[in-house]
């Protein structure tokens, strides 16, 4: 039977070497962000939107439908729509009262 050492991870302001579910640094009280990732694409998905929206605002604002005026914009929301699910959010940020 092997037994698995412990998991550790280590505080980037103090470099305390603590347990890998700590949220919170036992030496400088550093606290780990435990937003979930679909909370950190939100704001990706939010951007997509408002910029599809103007686009769409902008192509039919006089009743013509002049198309160039917000392809741009509706272009770059569906990007972002159709990209915001593999944009890396997993990165773990640590903050810091100074």
């Amino acid at each position: 039977m092997t037994e698995t050492a412990p998991e550790i991870q280590t505080c980037p302001f103090c470099y305390t070497e603590m347990d890998a579910r700590a949220d919170v640094c036992p030496s400088c009280q550093a606290t780990k962000d435990t937003t979930p990732e679909w909370a950190k694409r939100f704001d990706i998905y939010k951007t997509g939107v408002i910029a599809v929206i103007i686009g769409l605002g902008l192509m039919f604002i006089d009743g013509k439908g002049i198309l160039w005026w917000g392809s741009p914009f509706v272009l770059i929301g569906g990007f972002f729509l159709f990209r915001a699910h593999k944009f890396d959010v997993s990165e773990v940020l640590w903050h810091r009262k100074e």
